[in-house]
């Protein structure tokens, strides 16, 4: 089929705007395409456990046996870290032994005091997230940490491990630490044990008056939480039915076990306000 010169010179130039030639376009699919085979690739080596670095991909296993052998061969600690976190999965263990083993091992880690401390704080979460009891112990003497970052992890943990009488150091932990992510966490526990010590209820009731909203919000949900009642962000509400609580049997005997719990972090100018009368002491 012939064409007239004019019509060459349209076609031409319409070929032109579509496309600037085929050297461009392969120059911006290529790396496009090579990015998205490089994306695939990772996303199956992370799903059977291996992770990339300047030697390639190197298997990190997907079970608790495997995770255990990285805390005590690996030499890199973020790798470490990365086995210590995954061992807070309940996925990568075959049963209860498996857990109680790895408890052993991690409440050894933190005791023995020679990992970083953001390490060290996540020991304490896993700990707590696997529930085990035998981790008690290092737990209760992880919340006097000099590490905020551990303090807090290891209040948590605590709620998980922990026994009701413990709610009293977890009391203590929110009156006089300095650190605010100590006192939420401490809070968040109290509901997790769900004490029937009465003066913890009343003690959450005044930390729904504190200055500091996420205490405020913090306390109001442990609330809910222990007594399984919804009575909204009022405190007055809340201390009407605290009043009708029975009172501790033997309050001067739970006074002076409050008294001897400290905290490292603790602060000389505490709000007295924020104390109820049963920490004072």
């Amino acid at each position: 089929m012939l064409h007239s010169q004019g019509e060459r010179q349209t076609t031409s130039r319409g070929a032109s705007a579509r496309c600037p030639g085929p050297r461009p376009c392969r120059a911006r699919l290529l790396p496009n395409s090579l990015a998205t085979a490089w994306l695939t690739i990772a996303a199956l080596a992370a799903a059977v456990g291996c992770t990339s670095g300047p030697d390639g991909f190197k298997f990190r296993g997907t079970t608790a046996a495997s995770f255990l052998r990285q805390i005590d061969s690996e030499k890199d600690p973020n790798v470490r870290y990365a086995a210590y976190d995954s061992l807070g999965s309940p996925r990568v263990y075959d049963d209860e032994a498996q857990k109680a083993k790895a408890a052993e091992v991690l409440v050894t880690k933190l005791q023995g005091r020679k990992e970083p401390t953001a390490t060290r704080a996540v020991i304490c979460r896993t700990l707590g997230n696997i529930r085990r009891p035998e981790a008690r112990e290092a737990i209760l003497a992880a919340t006097n940490d000099e590490d905020a970052l551990v303090r807090a992890e290891a209040c948590r943990a605590l709620g998980r491990v922990g026994r009701s009488e413990d709610a009293t150091i977890l009391a203590r932990v929110m009156t006089i630490d300095v650190a605010g992510e100590c006192r939420v966490a401490a809070i968040e526990s109290l509901g997790e044990l769900k004490s029937k010590d009465r003066r913890i209820t009343e003690y959450l009731v005044t930390g729904m008056e504190h200055d500091d909203p996420a205490i405020r919000v913090a306390s109001m949900n442990a609330l809910r939480q222990i007594t399984g009642k919804d009575l909204g962000v009022d405190a007055l509400a809340w201390k009407k039915y605290v009043d009708t609580l029975p009172k501790a049997e033997n309050p001067v005997a739970a006074d002076e076990a409050v008294a001897k719990t400290s905290t490292t972090g603790a602060n000389s100018a505490v709000n007295s306000s924020m104390i109820p009368g049963f920490l004072k002491r």
